[in-house]
């Protein structure tokens, strides 16, 4: 083989395996840089969620080691799109408006950091840590799902009760997602619903003062004066907020303001499709009716409103009748009657021949 072409043949060779070599070099410093970005990237979401650790705790420990009197409420940051303007918009509404539910009682806000997955088992018990770690009476967390009419989802944890972290019942309340539906009214329904969590005795009217449920009334009767789509459940739970507690207060305190919205509110529900959609509801409606018109009838006496009220109240005890959990009831009491009437015969039987 001549000179030349060893050389020619040699040189050819060094060039293709030297542009070789700078391709595994570029190819290399590639993927130096890529593992670098991974590293500092995982470093960074590692610093973060230290951070945010530290935050929960110090937030946490001083929610705990505060003395002041009132309720402790911590919110999480809600999962989804515009996660901090909600919380913003959240604590902005319980700040503004839960006083007026819960009658003044003094209570103090503490933020945390986001907790997702709604209501898996890891993301409740996690909540439940959090709770116990702050000792809060209200923890609450959620997310937002689009622009709907129940788009923001909240979940909760509330020890309304006296119940402990451990104990603490699991709440969801579904709400519009735009801060202005409903005519600006979300921020105070959200509060009102809250406040229900914080004291359940505000399902019952008659565990308070008339003077203080007729505030309440008067809210509740605003809350339901707007145009706009409310989830059902949410509208369905104002409603009977409302009509308790304004024949609460006409029964207690002779006001009876609130009765002819009562009235009327509970005949729409006991139109033929709707008594078939919900009977419950329809029991319901024909109670607040009935008792409607005879606290109008004891401020002033009309024969014709007392027959309506009995008339529907009627309706209400023969729909009670079949329902299971009052057969329950009225089974367990007919046997305690039995037990009772047995040891009694027994006890005289024992005392006839004891004298004997």
């Amino acid at each position: 083989m001549p000179v030349t072409d060893w050389l020619t043949t040699a040189e050819t060779w060094a060039d293709a395996h030297m542009r070789e070599t700078r391709s595994l070099a570029v190819l290399g410093l590639v993927l130096g840089v890529l593992l670098a970005a991974f590293l500092l990237l995982l470093t960074f979401r590692l610093v973060v969620r230290l951070v945010r650790r530290i935050r929960d705790a110090a937030a946490a420990r001083a929610l705990r080691t505060d003395k002041s009197p009132g309720y402790r409420i911590v919110l999480a940051r809600p999962a989804g799109r515009k996660g901090g303007a909600t919380l913003k918009w959240l604590q902005s509404a319980l700040e503004e408006h839960l006083s007026a539910f819960n009658f003044g009682a003094p209570f103090r806000i503490m933020r945390m950091s986001r907790l997702k997955d709604g209501l898996a088992p890891a993301t409740i018990a996690r909540a439940r840590r959090r709770m116990a770690a702050a000792d809060a009476d209200l923890f609450v967390w959620g997310e937002r799902r689009g622009r709907k009419e129940d788009g923001l989802v909240l979940h909760g944890l509330t020890r309304g009760g006296g119940l402990t972290p451990a104990e603490a019942r699991l709440f969801t309340i579904r709400l519009p997602a735009r801060a202005d539906a409903l005519e600006g009214q979300v921020p105070r329904i959200t509060a009102f619903l809250l406040a229900k969590q914080l004291q359940p005795g505000l399902g019952n009217p008659a565990a308070f003062r008339p003077e203080k449920i007729s505030l309440l009334a008067q809210a509740l009767s605003a809350m339901l004066d707007h145009e706009g789509p409310l989830p059902l459940a949410v509208l369905k739970e104002i409603e009977g907020d409302f009509c308790a507690s304004a024949v609460h207060v006409a029964e207690q305190a002779g006001d009876l303001a609130g009765l002819d919205r009562v009235i009327a509110m509970r005949r729409e529900h006991l139109t033929e499709g709707a008594v078939q959609a919900d009977p419950e509801r329809a029991i319901q409606a024909r109670m607040d009716i009935g008792r409607a018109l005879l606290a109008r009838a004891a401020r002033k006496y009309e024969p014709e409103l007392v027959r309506e009220a009995i008339g529907y109240l009627s309706q209400v005890v023969e729909a009670l009748r079949t329902d299971p959990s009052i057969m329950r009831a009225q089974a367990a009491s007919d046997a305690m009657f039995k037990a009772q009437t047995l040891m009694e015969n027994r006890n005289k039987r024992f005392a006839v021949n004891f004298g004997t």
